[in-house]
């Protein structure tokens, strides 16, 4: 009877486990175990590491590259990849101090910031389809260029201006009891991650990544749509670079440095394919966001030198993408 008990049993869990570990996927429940593991000991060894004020530190040390890599998800899927995301930001927290020193009404400054930034995607999607430029060139040449500019309106200093208090509270303001960016970014995680999971417009990137040349046989207008997510990869780089400004009080040419590099970590470790398009989803660069930000904070929290932070990226992107494509052909395998 014990041993019909026992079979009936690991049936159960067996009926239970495997279809949650193929939803799941099996490198998002390797990250949500790992995560679990870092958590656990990082709170035995750490003291004060489940507080309330540290966990908003470790949530807002990372969430306006959280906010880019919700846009760098469908790019990277789309089988492109836009390095420009960081000069974005720094250029839309410049813009938007100039902007503001010219005693623009709020509205109007927020609105031809984003502007920019929307045509500063049209215009890599216009490289990307027109001049057929590899995604990697394209948006390393707009990067640098943006860089360069941002440094010669501001003459390479800070930016400071009157912003006004309504605009100051997007980056310090608090809502239901959160500061605005994290709401911000739930709200906006949620929003993508439905429609990239439900909408067919939204779901048309995993055909494209797939099979570009087939997607637009079967009738995708392949042209448009990457017009499309280049263009809401600048403009998500723009909120990012509207909320620093907005914290910071201030504008730098510092602001995003290197942050394409944890943006493009951070979705990897979720499970976009950057090898091969056509994979990820919006759970897993949440669930990759989350990793990178426990990373960051276990350097602060433990008294690391953070000139061991490049180190450690670079580390954790070889590693991403090793194991992105392991899974990948695992998980090929068992279905």
């Amino acid at each position: 009877m014990s041993d019909i008990s026992t079979t009936t049993d690991r049936s159960l869990r067996g009926r239970i486990f495997f279809p949650l570990l193929r939803a799941m996927g099996i490198q998002n429940f390797c990250l949500i175990a790992i995560i679990i593991l870092v958590f656990g000991g990082m709170s035995l060894f750490v003291a004060n590491f489940f507080s309330p004020a540290n966990f908003e530190v470790l949530v807002m040390g990372f969430i306006f590259e959280a906010i880019m890599a919700l846009g760098m998800t469908l790019v990277i899927i789309s089988g492109g990849i836009d390095l420009s995301v960081s000069a974005v930001l720094g250029f839309s927290a410049i813009m938007i101090a100039f902007f503001f020193k010219a005693r623009f009404p709020i509205a109007l400054a927020l609105a031809c910031t984003f502007l920019i930034a929307a045509c500063i995607g049209l215009f890599n999607a216009w490289m990307t389809n027109t001049l057929r430029v590899h995604p990697f060139i394209a948006t390393l040449a707009m990067m640098l260029t943006i860089r360069g500019l941002a440094l010669a309106i501001s003459n390479g200093e800070n930016v400071t201006s009157d912003f006004p208090n309504q605009f100051l509270f997007l980056g310090q303001g608090r809502l239901f009891g959160l500061p605005f960016p994290i709401v911000l970014f739930i709200v906006l995680a949620i929003v993508i991650g439905v429609l990239l999971k439900h909408h067919r417009y939204f779901q048309q990137v995993y055909f494209i990544g797939d099979n570009s040349r087939a997607a637009r046989l079967s009738g995708i207008r392949v042209e448009s749509f990457i017009y499309f997510i280049f263009m809401l990869s600048s403009i998500l780089a723009c909120t990012s670079g509207v909320l620093t400004a907005s914290l910071y009080d201030n504008a730098s040419n510092s602001y995003g440095i290197n942050s394409e590099l944890r943006v493009i970590t951070a979705v990897v470790l979720g499970g976009t394919s950057i090898v091969k398009g056509g994979t990820g989803t919006i759970f897993g660069t949440v669930l990759g966001i989350i990793f990178m930000s426990i990373v960051y904070n276990a350097f602060v929290m433990a008294g690391i030198n953070p000139y061991y932070e490049t180190i450690v990226i670079g580390s954790i992107l070889l590693i991403a993408v090793f194991l992105v494509e392991f899974f990948r052909k695992l998980e090929t395998r068992i279905q």
